[in-house]
């Protein structure tokens, strides 16, 4: 790998909801602690007051203003770079972060808010990935794990013909630290992807 130990890294898993993100962030944790090196896996939302409403507006479907909603991911990430991203990059700790700003332009872009300025004003005080890795697969695909994985009924996030559009969002990305893995795989192809690119 071309990660160097002692240096901070931050590297961003991202993708719609069903796609395997979190496992596979789980088990790219385990091979990189098994590899000798610092890692600390974190997810947005963060535990902070604000990413504890933006769960809580989730599993009640409550209808705020989409831009009230905003606020809550923007400072629950502004929260999060100064108490958890900062302060372990300050530590040379390779990050895994379990979404990022990436989800919020997409995700929000998708309930018809500009995409591109949710990323810009992200930007001015998140700092950017060493690696974003969007686990792509298809709505079908992505909707038949969330039912067989979980209890719970589907949210509005994930909801076919909105994940269409987040799906395309996370499509459009581009940046020389974004890389589309095929989500479709099985779990150690993913993995054995993902250890390459970096």
């Amino acid at each position: 790998m071309k990660l160097k130990r002692d240096n901070p890294y931050l590297i961003v898993l991202e993708g719609i909801d069903g796609s395997g993100k979190t496992t596979m962030a789980k088990r790219l944790k385990e091979y990189l602690v098994n590899s000798e090196y610092d890692v600390i896996l974190l997810r947005e939302p963060s535990d902070s007051e604000y990413g504890k409403k933006i769960r809580e507006i989730a599993e009640n479907k409550s209808n705020i203003p989409i831009e009230e909603e905003l606020n809550y991911f923007i400072m629950d990430r502004k929260w999060n770079v100064e108490n958890n991203i900062l302060p372990n990059l300050a530590q040379n700790k390779v990050i895994i972060l379990d979404r990022y700003f990436f989800s919020t332009a997409c995700y929000q872009g998708a309930r018809g808010l500009d995409m591109e300025e949710i990323l810009k004003i992200n930007r001015e005080f998140a700092p950017e990935p060493d690696y974003v890795f969007i686990i792509d697969v298809d709505v079908k695909t992505a909707l038949s794990r969330i039912n067989k994985n979980r209890e719970k009924t589907v949210k509005l996030f994930e909801k076919g013909d909105f994940l269409k559009k987040v799906r395309k969002n996370y499509l459009k990305l581009k940046g020389k630290n974004i890389y589309i893995i095929n989500g479709n795989d099985k779990i150690d192809n993913i993995l054995k992807n993902i250890v390459r690119l970096l």
